[in-house]
Formats: structure tokens, C-alpha cells, sequence
């Protein structure tokens, strides 16, 4: 009798112990937006994905703003909309599109990119690209590969591979004595190297540079677009 009186005192105390539990805390972090939309709104709101509560305002640019918006998040996971009212993020009509952000940083490049040729349909495949100091230094190239095919850059006589998703950074390009480097780039199909573009990339200085390669849904050819940054502290 004795043990199940234990028993049950641990099951009434049980429910209240439960509802005790602390929620989870909101922590900052400060994003950049720029989208790849011809036509995408200037701003748009994040929220958790569970439509409880609202992380903040974006404010999307076509080019890399050096203010950020700070948000407040609960979870890794984030849900875009138009709308201010988190509830918003529970309706697929609304939806914009959705990200997991890294752990381990506070400061994010949010990419958003077409995921259809609809006219009209701005839903995005979103990407969060680590921007701070240690991972995207000053006077480096981050260069991300968001097509499907493996590209590679030729800087000088150096050559840099990246594969479908990869994200990585050259922190010490190679220049020649105008302080420029001849540029090739390439991308694979069928086993073979393919040409996408030829160029020069001039010394960043104390910037950096974001290059993305991209799939262009309506050729279906594979794109490389250089975005000049600041250094955000």
C-alpha cells in the first residue's frame, strides 16, 4: 500500500512539474535578406513555423544591405510570409518559403531563390549563409553553389571545386600584379567541364564577396553572379 501511494502522489505531481517547464528563450540574431526575384516583396515577416509567435521584420534586398534586422527566434526553423500575424505561417497560401539556420552563429545572408518559373509565384528556396567575421572574412570570396551540378573556379593557377550545396570560402585569393585575378568557371555535365563564364575578380580590399551559382529555372543554364559586402562587425 505504501508504494502505491508513492505511486500515485508522483502521478498527480507529475502533470504540474510538467506545465512548470521554463519555455523556450528568444535569441537574437541578425539577418541580411536579398532575394532573386525580379519581383518579391520589399518586406516580409518571419515566424516560428508552429504559428505562436513572430521572430520580426525582413527587409529584402537585390543587393547585400549593410544594416541588418535583428530577430528573435525560439528554434533554428523560420517561416516567411507577408503578413505581420504569425498565424500566417500555419496557411500554405501565404507562404514564402522557410529556412533551418545554422547553430553556432548570429549573423546571417538570407538567399532567396525562385523555385518556380510561374509568373507570379514568388515561393523561394531560402539559404542561410553564414556571414560573420570568422567564417567570411575581410578580403575573401565566399562562394556558394546552389545548382545541382559540381562547378569549379580557376583563380590564376588555382582551382577551387564545389559541389551541389556546397558553401566555402577562398580567404587568400590568388592576384596577379594589377591586383586582379583571371577567373574561369566551369560547371560538369556528362563527366565533362563545361564553360560558364570567363572574367577577372579585383582584390576585395577590406570587403568581401559573395558568388552564387545559380540555375536559371527558365534556360535551365547554370549562372555565376558576383554581390559586393561590407565587413559587418
Amino acid at each position: 500500500m505504501k508504494t502505491l501511494s508513492l505511486l500515485a502522489i508522483a502521478l498527480v505531481s507529475l502533470p504540474g512539474l510538467l506545465s512548470a517547464a521554463p519555455a523556450a528563450a528568444e535569441q537574437p540574431v541578425n539577418v541580411r535578406a536579398i532575394s532573386f526575384h525580379q519581383d518579391f516583396p520589399a518586406e516580409i515577416h518571419a515566424h516560428d513555423p508552429t504559428g505562436s509567435s513572430t521572430a520580426g521584420l525582413i527587409e529584402v534586398k537585390s543587393f547585400l544591405n549593410h544594416e541588418p534586422n535583428t530577430l528573435k527566434i525560439k528554434g533554428n526553423r523560420l517561416v516567411f510570409t507577408r503578413k505581420s500575424n504569425p498565424v500566417s505561417a500555419t496557411d500554405v497560401s501565404e507562404l514564402l518559403g522557410d529556412v533551418e539556420l545554422p547553430a553556432g552563429s548570429k549573423s546571417f545572408i538570407l538567399v532567396f531563390l525562385p523555385d518556380s518559373v510561374e509568373p507570379g509565384n514568388q515561393h523561394s528556396r531560402v539559404i542561410a549563409i553564414d556571414d560573420s567575421v570568422k567564417e567570411f572574412p575581410a578580403g575573401s570570396f565566399k562562394v556558394a553553389n546552389f545548382s545541382a551540378s559540381p562547378v569549379k573556379i580557376l583563380l590564376e593557377k588555382d582551382t577551387f571545386e564545389y559541389a551541389p550545396g556546397d558553401v566555402k570560402v577562398i580567404d587568400k585569393p590568388p592576384f596577379g600584379e594589377n591586383q586582379a585575378a583571371s577567373m574561369e568557371a566551369y560547371f560538369k555535365k556528362d563527366d565533362e567541364w563545361k564553360m560558364i563564364s570567363t572574367g577577372s575578380w579585383p582584390n576585395p580590399g577590406t570587403r568581401r564577396v559573395l558568388q552564387v551559382f545559380t540555375e536559371n529555372l527558365a534556360t535551365k543554364e547554370i549562372e555565376l553572379k558576383g554581390i559586393r559586402d561590407v565587413v559587418v562587425p
